[in-house]
């Protein structure tokens, strides 16, 4: 009875640690990627409206889901986005690492499939709109396989 009680307590805990670490959230989503790889001039698009009437400083994270046969390190990406203005773009190359030099992987990881975050930059919108996230694989593969979805997160 007392198992029951002290799972049920910490199952409760984690939900609310979640919902508080979801809140500040603005923006999260992920976009797959064929099973026969990624394009080297295939770009991922991602659309993201920003409503509030005087945004705030926002920080913006990369994610990669890989599969345990990617061949690499480290994934290089080129992330162009639109915030701090509508009309002029900024492109950051991001390195993400994804094993040490013994190929353990960093993220965390089920069956043959790991999740890995990188912190690109903060940023403040001029003032509230739609705005675009443009993702390109960065490596010299022209097929680069491995690598299932990438995504885009935004908090404040």
């Amino acid at each position: 009875m007392k198992s029951l009680f002290r799972n049920s307590l910490f199952c409760l805990f984690t939900a609310c640690l979640t919902a508080a670490c979801n809140e500040n959230t603005v923006y999260h989503s992920y976009q797959s990627l064929p099973d026969n790889g990624w394009g080297k001039s295939d770009t991922l698009s991602f659309f993201v409206p920003i409503t509030d009437s005087l945004p705030p400083t926002l920080r913006l994270f990369a994610e990669v889901r890989n599969r345990t046969d990617y061949p690499y390190q480290d994934l290089h990406l080129f992330i162009s986005q639109n915030l701090q203005d509508s009309t002029v773009w900024r492109t950051d190359t991001i390195a993400i690492h994804l094993t040490d030099s013994t190929g353990r992987w960093f993220g965390k990881g089920w069956g043959s499939v790991y999740q890995s975050e990188t912190f690109i930059r903060s940023v403040r919108p001029l003032h509230p709109g739609n705005y675009t996230f443009k993702v390109v694989s960065g490596m010299k593969d022209d097929i680069l396989q491995g690598i299932n979805d990438v995504g885009i997160r935004i908090s404040r």
